[in-house]
């Protein structure tokens, strides 16, 4: 990934003093290294211990991650979650402590959001054209053929038997508003367990471990949906997971309007309630989630949801009946907060 990139990324993670310099600074006690996994370019960053360690520590890093991807992604034929999708009508489905794990951490985050996080939005995904990418507007009609399908009661999960079910034919799992949180994590395990520092970077999802070099805390820019090279301001954040969820990097224009990837569940409809959703978490798998719950429902309830588990910090952009950017934030968060003088 070129600093240039990175710098358009939703959330930046800042050195002692410039924009990009990724906080963990580029001394001989760090390795990185990049690849394309999950859809998107991944960097596993390792401090501390020797060259040796560090290389093997980035390695079982990304094996991690493309684990995650062997067993959970959609576009992949043998991946457990097609099986799942497959055959889950028909009968109960075996599935591995990962997969049941992360299926349960979303129902979870469905439960407390009133089903503005859902995992079976599938059908919709893929009617939208985000899934494969082949955009399209669907018509009221076909909105209304997936209706009943998107419903994440229709999940059932028995962890004694290891088995997932869907009550109704047509129901289909899309873990992408969750999993790559959950490879996050695993990845930084993976660097802890070996006694390193790091940093792992999945596009809107990071995980910051241990410090950054020569400072106390990592300095996370929050970006201005509307200006890709502006912060609207930094938080101070320690170790643990960062996820961004937005519209401005994947959307689609039709007659002058955008519609963006963020699909509410609850209206089959891309979601306008918030502009850009930042949110820090110990727990990158919820991190993911409920970044995704919080952008559905808006800056006033999707706080009050933040605010719901004791250890997360959110900041939600949206846009103010006058066309401007505002900053909503939870007060815990204010106390971190730094906001970027006007430009």
């Amino acid at each position: 990934m070129k600093k240039s990139f990175a710098v358009a990324l939703a959330m930046l993670i800042l050195g002692p003093t410039a924009p990009g310099a990724a906080g963990l600074g580029q001394s001989s006690d760090t390795s990185r290294e990049y690849r394309y996994l999950m859809g998107t370019s991944v960097e596993v960053r390792a401090v501390g211990g020797d060259s040796t360690t560090r290389t093997a520590a980035i390695h079982e890093a990304f094996a991690a991650i493309a684990e995650v991807d062997r067993v959970m992604s959609n576009w992949r034929a043998d991946s457990e979650i097609t099986a799942v999708n497959r055959d889950a009508a028909d009968f109960a489905v075996h599935a591995s402590d990962a997969l049941l794990s992360v299926i349960e951490a979303g129902q979870s985050v469905s439960d407390r959001s009133g089903g503005a996080f859902d995992l079976t939005v599938g059908p919709l995904v893929r009617l939208w054209g985000f899934r494969p990418r082949h955009p399209h507007l669907p018509t009221h009609d076909e909105l209304a053929s997936v209706r009943s399908l998107v419903n994440y009661h229709d999940i059932q999960l028995d962890r004694a038997d290891h088995t997932v079910r869907f009550v109704r034919s047509g129901v289909e799992i899309d873990l992408g508003g969750i999993a790559k949180g959950f490879a996050v994590e695993l990845a930084a395990n993976v660097l802890r367990r070996r006694g390193l520092d790091g940093f792992i970077d999945a596009g809107g999802n990071q995980y910051m471990l241990g410090r950054p070099l020569g400072k106390a805390v990592w300095t996370v820019g929050v970006r201005d949906p509307d200006r890709a090279d502006s912060l609207l301001g930094t938080l101070d954040l320690r170790e643990g997971s960062v996820s961004t969820s937005a519209q401005y990097a994947n959307f689609f224009t039709v007659g002058g309007r955008k519609f963006g990837h963020i699909l509410d569940p609850r209206t089959l409809m891309p979601s306008e309630a918030s502009l850009a959703v930042t949110l820090y978490s110990p727990d990158a798998t919820l991190a993911d989630a409920v970044s995704k719950a919080v952008f559905n429902l808006g800056p006033v309830r999707g706080l009050a949801l933040i605010d719901t588990y004791p250890q997360m910090l959110g900041v939600v952009a949206y846009r103010k009946p006058d066309g401007t950017t505002a900053l909503a934030m939870t007060d815990r968060t204010r106390a971190v907060f730094h906001k970027m003088a006007p430009r």
